[in-house]
């Protein structure tokens, strides 16, 4: 509605709107009235009057494009804006200071961003109750950077991008040539004093209770600086070459969970259907190895096929995790991960098996506080003698006697590519074997990691070819391979 409310002024009156959006999204906005002077063809200003000030929106047009200018000061964005999903919150704004300009010409787009937020809070990543808290802990939120489209030559720049968001401080550039051909990428990032507890709170996460932290203890989960840069071409992963560093500062006391893992202790798995055994993770059971008794081989397969940085990062490899998250994307679905051999351990050591975003966060700084207090070693011995290879089947030697009948010393190279290829999906591969030889599709899996282990020289050209004729039999303890 347009109303003339004296001479030389219009306010436009808006009306309540609600736009739905796909998996239950709803954004609404209340109606609002805003003054306007000028006109939309040369130079147009909105002044937002109801239900609050602090809002404008400015048109300029000159001989070469045109240009807008939003600015907000002070402005209450929840009043203005609300994000739901079904009945749950997904957004509360807080109060924005904010400055944006677009400038249009027939060559180029430029953009000049200047955002502050107060007291933003962010939808919870966790499965809440009805009457629990179901957005995060207010959080100030800014974010700078002046940026580049240029259309004729196909090329994005953001030179300098500067940012706040949970404490950390978040700095980087972006720039994308060729866009109309072969894409090209060349992102840095950095992220300091990134703190684990902080970042959960802001996201309604609570401190795992697997960790054992005393109530009223805090959330001190240590800080991370990390530095990324990826180069290469998007449309093909295997192309990007990415470089990362990670340091970490652990918190002034490790959680009590986490230190037990230095020595003995028992493992509670509670991984599908059914009563479960403990598993003790000691030299007093029968069915635990030591790292030192496992055979290099099955260690050299291993990291090749989960984890093949395993001794050069520090928990989480994001060299990884560019060309992984394209090959999900042009694939359609989650066709590979990223996840680390240290980020696996902490899932299965205090996680649950939900796929929220929200445990990942918690995965990542439980996978820290892992690579903080344990060696390397460690890690590893532990996750073999504790990860699911079967219903209700743990650990290494377990796995090797009910496959094959035999140590894990005695294993045949396509016996340990057998172990090795079914740990993503030990239960889901059941199927694959049930008739006691592994399916087509199985067995391409254990050719190809015999295949990577020739192309290391981790075993020879002999040993590789009497591995694929190898028939391999797959029973219960009594089997013989």
């Amino acid at each position: 509605m347009v109303a003339a409310t004296w001479l030389g002024h219009v306010r436009l009156a808006v009306r309540a709107a609600e736009l739905t959006g796909p998996a239950g999204i709803r954004i609404n906005s209340p109606a609002t009235a805003w003054d306007m002077a000028g006109n939309f063809g040369d130079d147009l200003r909105l002044t937002l009057v109801e239900p609050q000030a602090g809002l404008s929106v400015r048109k300029r047009v000159d001989p070469v494009g045109s240009a807008w200018t939003v600015e907000a000061r002070e402005l209450d964005v929840g009043q203005l804006l609300g994000v739901r999903r079904d009945a749950r919150p997904l957004l509360d704004g807080g109060i924005a200071d904010s400055h944006l300009d677009v400038r249009t010409s027939p060559d180029a787009l430029r953009v000049h961003a200047d955002v502050g937020l107060r007291g933003t809070r962010l939808a919870a990543l966790a499965d809440t109750a009805a009457d629990e808290p179901q957005l995060g802990d207010p959080t100030d939120l800014t974010l700078r950077f002046d940026g580049a489209w240029q259309r004729a030559g196909g090329a994005i720049d953001i030179p300098e991008i500067h940012g706040t968001v949970a404490g950390a401080a978040v700095s980087g550039s972006i720039a994308l040539r060729d866009l109309d051909t072969d894409p090209v990428v060349d992102l840095t990032l950095g992220v300091q004093r990134l703190d684990f507890g902080q970042l959960l709170g802001a996201s309604g996460l609570a401190v795992p209770e697997s960790l054992g932290m005393m109530p009223g203890s805090g959330r001190d989960l240590g800080s991370a600086t990390i530095e990324l840069r990826v180069h290469g071409h998007p449309m093909d992963p295997a192309s990007l070459l990415v470089s990362q560093k990670i340091d970490f500062r652990p918190p002034r006391q490790m959680p009590p969970a986490i230190t037990r893992l230095r020595g003995e202790f028992v493992y509670g798995a509670e991984t599908g259907p059914g009563p479960h055994r403990p598993i003790d993770v000691s030299p007093a059971s029968p069915d635990f190895i030591p790292l030192h008794d496992v055979p290099p081989l099955f260690v050299r397969t291993l990291l090749l096929a989960e984890d093949a940085g395993f001794y050069g990062h520090r928990g989480i490899d994001l060299r990884e995790l560019p060309a992984a998250l394209l090959t999900d994307w042009s694939r359609g679905g989650a066709a590979r991960g990223a996840s680390t051999i240290t980020q696996q351990l902490a899932k299965n050591l205090f996680l649950s098996r939900d796929k929220q975003l929200g445990r990942k966060l918690q995965e990542l700084a439980i996978t820290f506080l892992l690579e903080s207090a344990l060696a390397k070693d460690r890690i590893l011995e532990i996750y073999l003698n504790i990860i699911e290879w079967g219903p209700d089947l743990h650990g290494l030697r377990p796995a090797a006697r009910r496959y094959f009948g035999r140590e894990p010393q005695a294993l045949t190279p396509a016996e340990m590519a057998f172990l090795v290829a079914i740990i993503p999906g030990p239960i889901k591969y059941q199927s694959s074997f049930a008739h006691g030889a592994p399916g087509p599709g199985l067995r391409s899996l254990i050719d190809d990691l015999l295949a990577k282990l020739r192309s290391v020289d981790a075993i020879g050209e002999e040993d590789y070819r009497r591995a694929l004729a190898e028939p391999l039999v797959i029973g219960g303890d009594t089997a013989t391979g």
